[in-house]
């Protein structure tokens, strides 16, 4: 139980920790998207939610994000074995600072648990009532941990043991490119930092780079209401302390999606997002492009605060979380 009570206590820190005024903020109107796996989340890939939005000459922004993700991969294979069995849950820390009209800098901290967690239940009902696939789920053992990747050369990961702590810390920038009201567009560039315990899974042990373009636009197909975005960039992956001899040292990554609103205080979100291989192997949820839903809520509690309340699902079967709940609460200065 003490898992499960350290999973409730950083959901219950989420919303007293956003309240923190800030002035000037500014809000992505995108969902949050982090990839929250043990051994690809721990990269410095960029969030959909860095959006061409930037914050104004010193002004600041704060916000909060918590995203638990259930695990279910079992792939066994000649040259690999790979078990992922369990949750993760990461609550991260966002600020950002205005040094002019078109330039701000940020930064992002999180702080991780692995463990064997109690969502299981929970989404056996949500496949059942979608239809959606159960993978291995249905063949293993209910709120395990299990983190397993095996090779001709002997096991190189094997974490069955909840752990906690803070993850790596990004540093991130953005430079407005264009603006007008119906569309906008900013270069974003992020710096991943190994601030995490890579033997716990907690970081990956080496400085990512990321560099990429993103935008966003309005009255989509002659629609005042509707709204979308794009995303796409590259990530020059360090050296990682596991699996060193197998990443790949860029990754490219793209999203899109889409905002309508159905109530003044109410806009609901579609999105996705793809990326292609961490690392050289054969399997396939390491070795293959990750493809995956998000989609869920905005809510303006208030004319300063936005609730965001989101679910992903990995649409293209074990190549990524299997599925992912997420929130996030945002503070607007203006």
């Amino acid at each position: 139980m003490a898992e499960v009570h350290s999973a409730l206590r950083a959901w219950q820190l989420l919303i007293p920790l956003c309240l923190v005024p800030a002035a000037g903020a500014s809000v992505a109107d995108v969902l949050p998207d982090h990839d929250n796996g043990p051994l690809t989340g721990i990269f410095g890939f960029p969030e959909s939610t860095e959006g061409s939005a930037v914050v104004g000459d010193g002004h600041q922004d704060w916000g909060a994000s918590l995203i638990s993700a259930s695990h279910d991969i079992e792939e066994i294979g000649a040259a690999e074995n790979l078990r992922l069995d369990g949750e993760s849950t990461r609550l991260a820390f966002n600020y950002r600072y205005g040094l002019s009209d078109n330039f701000e800098i940020g930064i992002e901290i999180p702080y991780l648990w692995h463990e064997s967690g109690n969502l299981d239940s929970a989404i056996d009902g949500w496949h059942d009532l979608f239809g959606l696939p159960e993978g291995a789920r249905s063949r293993r053992q209910q709120d395990q941990l299990e983190f397993f990747y095996a090779d001709s050369a002997g096991t190189l990961i094997n974490l069955t043991n909840s752990v906690n702590g803070i993850g790596d810390i990004r540093v991130v920038a953005g430079w407005r490119l264009a603006g007008s009201s119906d569309h906008s567009t900013a270069l974003r560039f992020g710096i991943k930092i190994p601030s995490g315990d890579s033997d716990e899974l907690l970081g990956s042990g080496g400085t990512d780079v990321s560099l990429g373009v993103a935008g966003d636009a309005h009255g989509l197909w002659g629609s005042q209401k509707l709204s979308g975005f794009y995303r796409a960039n590259v990530s020059y992956l360090g050296e990682p302390d596991r699996l060193a001899d197998r990443y790949n040292d860029f990754v490219g990554q793209v999203a899109f999606g889409l905002s309508y609103p159905v109530h003044q205080t109410v806009d609901l979100k579609l999105q996705s997002r793809f990326r292609s291989a961490v690392y050289d192997v054969d399997s396939d949820y390491l070795g293959a492009t990750s493809v995956a839903l998000i989609f869920g809520a905005d809510f303006r509690v208030s004319n300063r605060y936005r609730l965001v309340l989101s679910v992903g699902e990995d649409i293209r079967p074990d190549s990524a979380p299997d599925v992912s709940f997420q929130i996030a609460l945002r503070y607007v200065g203006h």
